[in-house]
C-alpha cells in the first residue's frame, strides 16, 4: 500500500472512530461523566500519536532499505563490470597465447630444417674425409682461373654454414623468448582466473544480500513498487517526455522524407510487429492483473550476459539510475501519427543516456538492479505519452 494512502486511511480510520463515539445513544453518552470522555478522548489522541509515529519508523525504515539497495546495486554494477572486463583480459591472453603457439611452432620449424641441412654437411665432411684445404683446391685446378673459381665457391660455402648458424643461434633465442612469453602468459591467465572466480563470489554474496532486503522490503510494502511504479522524480520525467515527444516527432518527419531504414548496433530479436521484443527470454509475468495489484508490462528473464534492444526507433526520455526501476530507460516513439512510449527497467547496465535511437539498437543489458528479484527486463508499452496512472499502458506482446 502506497505510504500516503496508508496515512490517510489511518487518519479516517480515528476520525470515524471518535465520530462514532459522539453518534451514542444520548441515554449512553448521558450516563458517562466528562472525565470519561475526556479519558477516552486522550486515549484515542495516544493511540493516534502512537500510529503516526510507527507510521513514520515504517517509512523510516523503508528508506533506510530502498537505499540499501541502490548502494548494493552500485557495487553489485561495478563488480558486474569488473567482472566483464577480467573476462575480456582473459579472452586476450588466450589470444595472444595462441598467436605465440603458432610462432614457436614456425620459428621450431626453421630449426629442425637447419639442424637436418647441419647434420647432411657435417655428414658429407666426414665421408669426404674431413674439410677441403686450400691445397686440394690449388692441385685440383685445371688453372689459375679455375683456381680462383673454386677458391670463391669454397669461400661461399664456408659463409653460408657461418649464416645457417648464425641464423640458428638466432631462432633458438627467439624460440626461448616466446616459450617464456607463453609461460608468463599462462600464470597471467592463472591469476586473472582466479581473481575472476572471487569476483563472481562477490556478486553472487551481493546478490545474496539484496535479495534478503528485498524480502523484508517486500514485508513492509503490499507490493514491489515496480509494479505500481513510484517515480521519484515524475515532475521532471514529465518535462523530459515533452521535449522528447517533440524532438521524436521531428525525427520521424525527416526520416519520412529521407527515407533511413531501422538498424542496430548488434542483432536483436527478431520481429515482423510494430515492435520487437527487446530481449532474449522467457516471459515469465505477463501484463494482468496480479493479487498484488496490476503489473503494467511484461517481465523477460534469462541468465547471462543478455542485451537489450530498443522496441523501435524513437527518442530517450531519460536514462537514470530509479530506487523502484533500477537502471531504467525511457524511449519515445512515433509510429504512423501515433505516439508510443517504451520502458526498460532493472537493467544492468545503461549503453545511451539521451538522443535518438534506431530499431534493434543496443541499450543496455539485462539485470537485476532497483526492487526486483531476479535477472530479467521489465518492460512496459504505453500507447501515449507515459503517465505515473499506466492509464495509457498496453500489452506489449500483442504488437510484435
Amino acid at each position: 500500500m502506497n505510504r500516503r494512502i496508508a496515512g490517510i486511511t489511518l487518519s479516517l480510520s480515528l476520525a470515524l472512530g471518535t465520530l462514532a463515539f459522539y453518534q451514542q445513544p444520548e441515554s449512553t453518552a448521558k450516563a458517562e461523566t466528562l472525565s470519561e470522555i475526556k479519558k477516552k478522548q486522550d486515549a484515542n489522541k495516544q493511540r493516534g500519536a502512537a500510529a503516526e509515529k510507527k507510521l513514520a519508523q515504517n517509512e523510516h525504515k523503508q528508506d533506510a532499505l530502498e537505499s540499501e539497495i541502490a548502494r548494493l546495486d552500485k557495487i553489485s554494477t561495478e563488480t558486474d563490470e569488473k567482472i566483464r572486463a577480467k573476462e575480456a583480459e582473459i579472452a586476450d591472453t588466450k589470444e595472444e597465447i595462441a598467436e605465440l603457439e603458432k610462432e614457436i611452432e614456425v620459428v621450431q620449424k626453421r630449426i629442425d630444417e637447419r639442424d637436418k641441412l647441419l647434420k647432411d654437411r657435417v655428414k658429407a665432411m666426414y665421408e669426404n674425409g674431413g674439410a677441403v684445404s686450400y691445397l686440394d683446391v690449388m692441385l685440383g685446378s685445371k688453372d689459375f682461373g679455375n683456381f680462383i673459381e673454386r677458391v670463391f665457391a669454397l669461400n661461399m660455402i664456408a659463409d653460408q654454414d657461418k649464416q645457417i648458424l648464425e641464423d640458428q643461434k638466432k631462432d633458438k633465442k627467439l624460440l626461448e623468448s616466446k616459450k617464456s612469453k607463453v609461460e608468463a602468459a599462462l600464470t597471467k591467465l592463472q591469476i586473472a582466473a582466479s581473481q575472476l572466480q572471487e569476483l563472481r563470489k562477490q556478486l553472487d554474496s551481493q546478490m545474496a544480500a539484496k535479495d534478503k532486503l528485498m524480502g523484508q522490503l517486500k514485508k513492509e510494502q503490499s507490493h514491489l513498487e515496480h509494479e505500481v511504479h513510484k517515480v521519484e522524480n515524475a515532475e521532471k520525467l514529465l518535462k523530459a517526455q515533452e521535449a522528447a515527444i517533440r524532438a521524436e516527432m521531428e525525427r520521424a518527419a525527416r526520416a519520412s522524407i529521407s527515407n533511413n531504414g531501422g538498424g542496430g548496433s548488434s542483432q536483436p530479436p527478431a520481429g515482423n510487429g510494430m515492435i520487437i521484443k527487446p530481449a532474449a527470454g522467457a516471459i515469465t509475468s505477463t501484463f494482468a492483473s496480479r493479487f498484488d495489484g496490476m503489473h503494467y508490462g511484461l517481465d523477460i528473464a534469462q541468465g547471462g550476459t543478455v542485451p537489450i534492444h530498443a522496441a523501435a526507433d524513437g527518442t530517450v526520455i531519460k536514462s537514470e539510475y530509479s530506487n523502484s526501476y533500477g537502471n531504467v530507460i525511457y524511449i519515445s516513439h512515433y509510429i504512423d501519427g501515433q505516439t508510443w512510449t517504451t520502458v526498460y527497467a532493472h537493467m544492468r547496465s545503461r549503453a545511451v543516456q539521451g538522443g535518438s535511437v534506431k530499431r534493434g539498437q543496443m541499450i543496455g543489458y539485462m539485470g537485476n538492479t532497483g526492487q526486483s528479484m531476479g535477472q530479467h527486463l521489465h518492460f512496459e508499452l504505453h500507447k501515449g505519452p507515459w503517465n505515473q496512472a499506466k492509464s495509457n499502458a498496453v500489452n506489449p506482446a500483442a504488437y510484435w
